[in-house]
């Protein structure tokens, strides 16, 4: 590489030389193979085996399973299907029976089962993957049971359970029990399969495969919605792989660190800037050593590998020659290697536990292993429905149709004018003429230090992984450039190209509309944008400008207390005996609707430094992004709308944008997280329900008349069909029906129960609801954990490793509100707790009680505990601790006035007050009640030994 640095006689040269070096390559030598699948409970086929033949066509399915198809004609069947092998099971009466079709380039092969209902087939992949096809009506003469002995390693079982788990009490109690015990992972659509009931009852359940299904919105003759599935599978290629060797990086890097000096001084900084990281990226590329993987097993030592081919030389000859003591030897021999391979595997597996949080290639390996398992492939983007109903699942064409979706999207608003915002005289401010302070090489450093090492690549080759390798005095050139351009507020050219990917937001195939598209911004200007935004969030701090009921990326504020905060206006409202209806508002695309023109204009009206908003500006303007989805890429679409979703400056730039939003509302109680508003409205209180609920009525027309008002003033539209309302009251029996309530010229759904903030909320605040989903998500987690091997072993410690990193964050999840839950609702928690542990460690008969002692495994109430005593340490001096102090203080008063201590004048006392216990009272009085001991109980060895022994006499 120095003697190619020496000879050539331009940088230009030199670069012509090192392209010569690149090739193609995946980033991974895992690709997944997809097989889509459509599962439908038709009710009869011969009534809709025409609509089953349109789906397949439209959806290219490669494997169809139908519930309760009835009677079959086999040669219709075959003659629509001639591309299909047909399997049929038949039920337990003339309207069952269970029919698979399998794509005839699938080898598959049939397994008897004399089960009614349930057809066992095996399909060959790169490893064999089991489907069960069942129908489960309540009638069914088998039991869940009967099925455990079907289950393998990699299996799914679909279709039609005739149960919602949800819902269905004791009868999904079993289910689940029995998916437990299988490590079966329960799949369920976001949406109702049954248009009869409303329930959620055709899912699947699986071990060992990547599987992802969404219930088809289209039009079905069924009373069930057809299923679509896609399964991702891990196939290993024989393919040229590569390792980028980063020592010689950083040593070139250094060795011609006096040619960048002499180019950094000239005066043209976008062309020593645009040489500079082509510069960069194709030094990463010629630093690159390939190499052929031809397979994927583990590599283990050599003398292991010598042993196992004398081993099996061994056997060979003891084959022909007949010796039976030469078979003897080869055995002895081979059960010797086996047993020496095993303990090696777990001295590596060790190995890997100890080292797992440790910098170095033993953590990285072992991380990226467990998430590839965890973090499912099928849950990305594979494809766009066409306007037919088609799949596309063609690179090119899905990145071709995304451009077309988000050109228009970002493409400059229609305002009407004139407008407040950028057309009325401006604000003459005290420190209009403050400066953007410059940039010094310690705080470079100090801004590498704490960003994470991504290796996500931007649209010239660098990520910020190569600039953790970049030798450290380059810097200084960046502080110049960076200085420059808070000096004469300007962004380089190249700084405002970015590569753009999509990511589903719910479902693996659906419309552009419904993907989430992350802008991979030029890496050295997130630097720059980190070190804009230190300074950007002092000017909000000095002039007060964010309000505190904005919580969304600000240092000191906490998402668990927005919710608390919420939770508690709501009881306090409830209290008052006030029907409350509380308004979630969506915005549409919220930072990809910001309104440039606007957002300056308003800044400048609330004392934001001119420096300031000029670079700004010039951040926003002009940018362009092209969409890369599989390595294919659409044409530059220009970007005159909405901030990058990949900054880290858009999401404080939109909260300062709406942060007056709050002052259009004065007559409901906000609460904001980012772009997410929860606003409380109450009826007048003191008066009977009817008018309560007449009031409540007027208030809530009222306020979506002013969010109307707001979203057309700051040109931020709103997504009418997200924007919903719950209402709540103490009152047994709601109105019936509830009002209808117009934004803008669309209705408001009324729904039972939102999701805010990752916690649902019910219209009696009752917490079974997210109990029950988080239930749900702990057994699949677990079922998972059940089922990983870290190359072919496992063992109690990896699992509870596994339990602690992506099982144990859900139950965390609910420490905030753990005190609301009643006591039976802790008691089912702490035990399903200790149940998905002992499942990973292999000791379900044992008792909660002497698992907890042996194992010294602390329940529920102990981590919740600890939990909230650092969550009231760290609000002892945030603002957040002081909002719900302040909740708890009002709330006290509000006690002593209905004790009669503090009359308040004109409101008089009555039945319909009670009393209220605030959020922060209830979370101290059950810290109090649970005391400060330890639950974990110490039992003597001697004790459990004695149980074991002797069970009877412990009765």
């Amino acid at each position: 590489m120095i003697n190619e640095w020496n000879v050539s006689s331009s940088l230009i040269e030199l670069e012509c030389a090192w392209r010569q070096h690149q090739r193609k390559n995946d980033e991974n030598n895992h690709v997944y193979s997809t097989h889509h699948l459509l599962c439908f409970n038709v009710r009869g086929l011969d009534l809709r085996w025409g609509e089953v033949s349109l789906l397949s066509k439209q959806l290219h399915t490669d494997i169809i399973i139908l519930g309760e198809v009835g009677h079959i004609d086999l040669s219709l069947i075959n003659a629509a299907f001639s591309n299909y092998n047909i399997f049929y099971q038949a039920g337990e009466n003339p309207h069952g029976g269970v029919l698979i079709l399998i794509h005839k380039n699938i080898t598959v092969s049939r397994l008897p089962c004399s089960l009614p209902n349930v057809c066992v087939i095996d399909i060959e992949l790169k490893h064999t993957v089991r489907i069960i096809g069942i129908y489960a009506p309540a009638s069914k003469t088998w039991n869940w049971i009967d099925l455990s002995s079907l289950i393998t390693d990699r299996c799914m079982v679909l279709v039609d359970f005739n149960i919602d788990v949800m819902r269905d009490g004791d009868k999904a109690d079993k289910l689940l029990e029995w998916m437990d015990a299988c490590s079966l992972s329960a799949i369920i659509p976001d949406t109702n399969t049954s248009l009869r009931s409303e329930r959620t009852i055709d899912f699947a359940a699986t071990i060992g495969i990547d599987l992802s299904i969404q219930a088809y919105e289209g039009n079905t003759t069924s009373d069930h919605k057809p299923i679509l599935g896609i399964a991702a599978g891990e196939e290993f290629l024989a393919r040229t792989n590569s390792r980028t060797v980063w020592p010689v990086f950083s040593l070139m890097l250094s060795y011609v660190y006096e040619f960048w000096m002499k180019e950094w001084s000239k005066e043209n900084m976008d062309v020593t800037y645009e040489n500079f990281i082509s510069f960069l990226a194709l030094l990463k590329v010629r630093c690159q050593h390939y190499f052929t993987t031809n397979n994927d097993r583990p590599s283990i030592p050599k003398e292991f590998i010598k042993m196992l081919a004398q081993s099996r030389s061994l056997s060979f000859r003891a084959k022909r020659t007949g010796d039976i003591e030469l078979r003897k030897v080869a055995g002895r021999l081979r059960n010797q290697t086996r047993y020496e391979l095993k303990c090696f595997q777990n001295e590596q597996l060790s190995k890997q536990l100890k080292e797992r949080h440790a910098p170095g290639e033993t953590s990285r390996i072992f991380w990226s292993k467990t998430k590839r398992h965890f973090i499912k492939a099928s849950a990305s983007l594979k494809g766009f429905f066409s306007s037919t109903g088609e799949i596309i699942n063609d690179p090119q064409r899905m990145a071709d149709r995304a451009a077309d979706h988000y050109g228009k999207l970002l493409e400059a608003p229609t305002v009407m004018r004139p407008q407040p915002y950028v057309d009325t005289p401006p604000v003459q401010w005290e420190n209009s003429n403050e400066l953007i302070p410059p940039v010094t090489y310690p705080e470079i450093l100090n801004v590498l230090r704490t960003r994470k090492k991504k290796q996500s690549l931007d649209i010239h080759g660098l990520s910020p992984y190569t600039l953790d390798k970049i030798p450290k005095n380059y810097w200084h050139f960046l502080v110049h450039l960076y200085n420059d351009s808070f000096t004469k507020a300007y962004i380089r050219k190249k700084f405002k190209e970015a590569r753009m990917i999509l990511l589903a937001k719910k479902d693996s195939v659906c419309n552009p509309d419904q993907t989430r598209p992350i802008s991979l911004l030029d890496s050295f200007l997130k630097i720059q944008e980190k070190l804009f935004l230190n300074r950007f969030r002092l000017i909000l701090k000095d002039r007060g400008l964010l309000p505190e009921n904005q919580s969304g990326f600000r240092e000191g504020y906490r998402l668990q207390t927005r919710v608390l905060l919420l939770i508690e206006q709501i009881y306090s409202y409830m209290s008052n005996s006030s029907p409350v209806a509380t308004a979630f508002v969506d915005f549409k695309s919220a930072f990809d609707q910001l309104w440039f023109e606007g957002c300056l204009g308003k800044l400048g009206k609330m004392g934001i430094p001119t420096a300031y908003i000029n670079w700004i500006r010039a951040w926003l303007y002009g940018r362009s992004a092209i969409i890369e989805i599989q390595g294919k890429r659409s044409k530059w679409i220009k970007i005159e709308h909405g901030g990058p979703q990949d900054s880290s400056l858009t999401p404080s730039l939109f909260i300062t944008y709406h942060s007056d939003m709050v002052d259009f509302f004065p007559g409901a109680m906000s609460f904001f997280f980012a772009d997410d508003l929860a606003a409380v409205l109450a009826g007048q209180i003191g008066t009977r329900f009817t008018s309560q609920c007449i009031d409540l009525e007027h208030r809530l027309q009222s306020f979506m008349n002013q969010l109307e008002y707001y979203s057309i003033l700051s040109v931020q539209p709103i997504n009418y069909d997200k924007t919903q309302v719950m209402f709540s009251s103490r009152a047994i029996k709601y109105p019936d029906p509830l009002p209808e309530i117009k934004c803008g010229d669309h209705s408001v759904d009324w729904i039972p129960r939102f999701k805010y903030l990752g916690y649902w909320l019910s219209t009696k605040l009752g917490w079974g609801n997210i109990i029950d989903r988080t239930c749900l998500i702990v057994r699949q987690r677990t079922a998972m954990i059940n089922s990983f091997k870290l190359n072919g072993q496992s063992s109690t410690r990896l699992r509870r490793v596994l339990f602690s990193t992506f099982v144990l964050p859900y139950f965390t999840c609910l420490f905030a509100i753990f005190p609301l839950f009643s006591e039976i609702q802790r008691t089912k928690l702490n035990h399903l707790y200790f149940t998905l542990l002992k499942r990973i460690c292999r000791c379900q008969c044992w008792e909660d009680l002497i698992f907890s002692s042996i194992f010294n495994e602390k329940p529920l109430d102990d981590l919740c505990f600890a939990y909230w005593e650092k969550y009231l340490k760290t609000m002892e001096a945030s603002t957040d601790g002081f909002l719900l102090r302040e909740q708890s203080e009002l709330n006290n008063h509000r006690s002593n006035w209905l004790d009669g201590v503090h009359p308040v004048r004109c409101l008089r006392r009555s039945k319909r007050f009670i009393w209220h216990t605030s959020v922060l009272n209830q979370a101290l009085a059950w810290l109090v009640e649970y005391g400060l001991s330890d639950s974990i109980v110490y039992i003597p060895n001697e004790d459990i030994i004695c149980f074991a022994l002797f069970p009877e006499s412990f009765e």
